[in-house]
């Protein structure tokens, strides 16, 4: 393949033109190249007549241009550089009768005076001189592009997309109970990796400039409160059990819930590895568990909060006999009221009023009203209250002292020794069914076998979990018995209708006692002043 090109001959009547054609599937020669060549040397031309001679193409044509013999003119090139001074071309013409051939140092020669310095093809500038092709573009300089660099990109390690949609329970409703608005994270988890920029290198055009890379995207993490950055900075660490928020490109990491309004349908429940806030109220129905300390602002109605640390409702509770306070610490509330209350350390409020509340340490009953009236209140030290009962003769269940703590405890293993005892009672039963088989010599299915060596070991750990609780109950027996401490301290009144226990020992409250205190004194409980 070679393409179509040109050439002038000087003759005795003047200067020709010559057109060659194209060979195999190369170009045609283009009329416009010639008239440029023409013009570049200033020979007179007829243009209507270049064009007439070089609408065809297949055969050589030649054209007596001008009657003036035209002096030698020696090999050119006609040299072409981009916009962008990356490449360049150039396309070679033959020489006049008499003219000189290029060498390689006249191209080197030419490219200079042109300004280009840099990426010279000095193998493709020989290519030409030994084929000789005309009007054939040759590159024969280019650039060095530069080394493109790569942006930086983080990579979250935690839902970043988190949505509020409902569930769908099996029957088709709306699981307004269980939504995805919370995002949790563990302590020491990754949160974020970064894979940082790497800055491109220059390159050079063919005038010898550089060439700058694209600048890439720089980023970085950023270190925030409970979370830590990597050496390196590459790594983006949390410090604490909560959840993460990513935030105006950021991440944020807190140990503490906030709810800025209530907890209902629009929350669901709330589960949390680190303390929960929340500013409205808590709606009947919904739980809040944290393994931290839960805090309302508003009032809590027939819901569940569960916390590992202390709840405090400044508001309190109304129960409506449904409401569930279970805290590991401490809980502090306004009001108790129609709700079930469990404290792991002690209860300090203004009032109590039809509720179970169980504390292991000391309940306060304090404040302008302080008043504990209805239903079961426990304290494993003491209480202490303006009031107690109410001039109704409201029943009202007071215990302290260690007791209470061991009672609870001995209530507990007691319902785990019946329940032990009926499968133990299950149990045996299906081995003696299958021990009759095995005497009467009847053939068992490997799977029967399988289940009665497995119902053997099943009872001899449940006999073992037996045998450990009533060693139990017998240690808490003793401990009833010995148990002397607690009292119950009242600022005010304690009505008739109330039961007092303390450490094991009880009595009925039939007369109004004032400003007192009472103690456990051997087998009574005495009524001593107020302290």
């Amino acid at each position: 393949m070679e393409n179509g090109y040109f050439q002038l001959e000087v003759r005795n009547d003047g200067t020709y033109l010559v057109v060659f054609p194209p060979e195999g599937d190369g170009f045609p020669c283009d009329p416009a190249e010639v008239l440029r060549y023409l013009d570049m040397y200033r020979i007179d031309y007829d243009k209507i007549a270049i064009y007439n001679l070089m609408k065809d193409y297949s055969t050589k044509k030649e054209l007596r241009i001008t009657a003036i013999k035209v002096s030698a003119l020696d090999e050119t090139a006609d040299i072409e550089i981009t916009d962008n001074f990356t490449v360049v071309t150039a396309r070679f013409y033959p020489e006049v009768k008499g003219g000189k051939k290029l060498t390689l140092d006249e191209m080197k020669w030419l490219l200079d005076k042109r300004g280009i310095k840099n990426g010279i093809k000095v193998d493709v500038i020989n290519k030409y001189l030994k084929e000789r092709r005309y009007n054939t573009p040759y590159v024969i300089a280019e650039a060095d592009p530069p080394i493109e660099g790569t942006d930086a990109s983080i990579e979250y390690k935690f839902n970043t997309d988190l949505t509020q949609k409902p569930k769908l329970n099996e029957d088709g409703s709306v699981d307004f109970h269980q939504l995805d608005n919370l995002c949790k994270v563990e302590k020491d988890q990754v949160l974020a990796v970064l894979t940082p920029a790497v800055h491109g290198k220059p390159g050079t055009d063919v005038l010898g400039r550089p060439i700058a890379p694209r600048k890439v995207n720089v980023l970085f993490l950023k270190q925030s409160k409970n979370a830590r950055l990597s050496p390196d900075g590459t790594q983006l660490i949390s410090n604490v059990n909560g959840h993460a928020v990513l935030a105006e490109k950021q991440v944020f990491v807190s140990d503490t819930y906030e709810i800025p309004g209530n907890v209902d349908v629009a929350t669901g429940d709330v589960q949390y590895t680190g303390n929960v806030k929340i500013a409205g109220n808590v709606n009947t129905g919904y739980k809040v568990i944290a393994d931290g300390d839960i805090i309302v602002d508003g009032i809590v109605e027939g819901a569940e909060l569960h916390a590992g640390g202390q709840i405090i409702l400044k508001r309190g509770i109304q129960g409506m006999s449904r409401g569930i306070l279970v805290a590991g610490s401490n809980v502090v509330a306004k009001f108790i009221e129609s709700a079930e209350v469990h404290a792991g350390g002690y209860i300090q409020t203004e009032s109590i009023m039809h509720s179970n509340v169980t504390a292991r340490a000391e309940i306060f009953v304090t404040g302008k009203k302080g008043f504990a009236t209805g239903g079961v209140i426990r304290a494993g030290k003491c209480l202490e209250a303006k009031t107690a009962g109410s001039v109704m003769g409201t029943q009202t269940i007071i215990e302290v002292g260690e007791s209470m703590n061991f009672a609870e405890e001995e209530r507990n293993l007691m319902q785990e020794r019946r329940t032990l005892m009926e499968n133990i009672e299950k149990t045996d039963k299906v081995l003696s069914f299958i021990a009759k088989k095995v005497k009467d010599k009847e053939p068992l299915p490997k799977e029967k076998i399988i289940q009665f060596q497995q119902l053997k070991v099943s009872k001899d750990s449940l006999k073992k979990r037996l045998d450990e609780i009533e060693n139990r109950l017998d240690e808490l027996d003793a401990m009833l018995e010995n148990s002397t401490k607690g009292y119950v301290q009242v600022d005010d009144v304690i009505y008739p209708g109330c039961k007092i226990t303390i450490a094991n020992v009880s009595t009925y409250i039939r007369t109004e006692t004032k400003h007192s205190r009472l103690i456990r004194d051997g087998a009574d409980i005495r009524v001593t002043a107020f302290l």
